[in-house]
């Protein structure tokens, strides 16, 4: 189950710029006063008074990009998507250059489904800030997204150049490559991309010994390679991290099946069946595994009759 996640939570976060405390009554607050204490509501949770305070010290400087940017943010965080739009360009005009507000627009435009926009955006934040690691992962995710993996891959591999030390980024280049050899007809081809995508999960595996999900889908991909004892040696760590895993679980009963182990193929569908049978999602199998442990129970019976 190749499940592509977003890294560092930086898609769900926007950039705020922040600034110092603020000391000044109600009644006498300049623009970066109210800037500031609209920033402090916005840490808070309370966007809509955040909202007022920001509109109140643009009101005082229009050409304040810094309160046109943190109000697009809070009206991101109340859902008002076209007035975050308009707020991120409205700072854009004052600043073309300014590499946080192209981002945050560019997860604006993603959210709402504008995906050739949002890329836009993606690459003028990293023509702005070249180092800018979660533009250039984000960025690779949505292009993965689109089914252009060639250039997802291409923007990982940058994002590697900076830190190859976030086991995220090597979790979804091992997607890319994997999907690019779904789609590769040449047998090498494909086997080398394969082999890219083992290296890529085992990568996000050595800076992050738990994660699970790269462990089960370096799995799928030893299965592709044909690679049996692989296969069950990384299903077996996917479900050691996590005991309750039915994916995992499923597979490795078959592949302990594959390897002539039925007692262990026995125990795994059992587990299977007992988490499976609790999940809408997982009923469609279950019977699959309640006629596999049938069959197992009638093998090993067989096995174990005297003649």
């Amino acid at each position: 189950m190749n499940t592509v996640i977003r890294t560092l939570g930086i898609a769900a976060a926007l950039w705020l710029l922040l600034a110092p405390g603020f000391a000044a009554a109600q009644e006498e607050r300049s623009p970066e006063d109210n800037f500031r204490k609209a920033n402090d509501l916005f840490v808070q949770g309370e966007y809509r008074e955040a909202v007022a305070l920001y509109r109140a010290a643009i009101e005082q400087r229009d050409d304040f990009k810094e309160a046109w940017y943190n109000l697009g943010a809070a009206y991101g965080q109340l859902r008002q998507y076209d007035k975050e739009k308009d707020a991120y360009h409205k700072a854009l005009a004052l600043d073309p250059t300014y590499a946080r507000a192209h981002y945050n627009l560019a997860l604006a435009l993603e959210d709402e489904g504008q995906y050739e926009e949002a890329i836009a955006a993606y690459r003028k934040t990293l023509e702005h800030e070249p180092e800018a690691l979660d533009a250039l992962v984000n960025q690779g995710i949505l292009l993965a997204r689109m089914e252009r993996l060639d250039e997802a891959v291409a923007a990982y591999t940058k994002a590697l150049t900076l830190t190859r030390d976030v086991p995220d980024i090597h979790y979804n280049l091992g997607i890319a490559y994997g999907k690019m050899a779904e789609k590769t007809e040449d047998a090498a081809a494909k086997e080398a991309l394969i082999r890219k995508e083992v290296a890529a999960y085992e990568a996000a595996l050595e800076r992050r010994p738990s994660f699970y999900k790269a462990s089960y889908n370096l799995a799928l991909a030893w299965h592709k390679l044909g690679d049996l004892p692989k296969e069950i040696e990384a299903l077996e760590r996917s479900v050691e991290l996590k005991s309750r895993y039915p994916e995992a679980l499923y597979n490795l009963a078959y592949a302990y099946e594959e390897a002539g182990t039925l007692d262990k193929a026995l125990d795994a569908w059992g587990r299977y069946v007992e988490i499976a049978g609790q999940l809408e999602s997982e009923k469609p199998f279950v019977e699959v595994g309640q006629k596999e442990m049938a069959r197992i129970k009638g093998e090993i019976e067989k096995k174990d009759k005297p003649e």
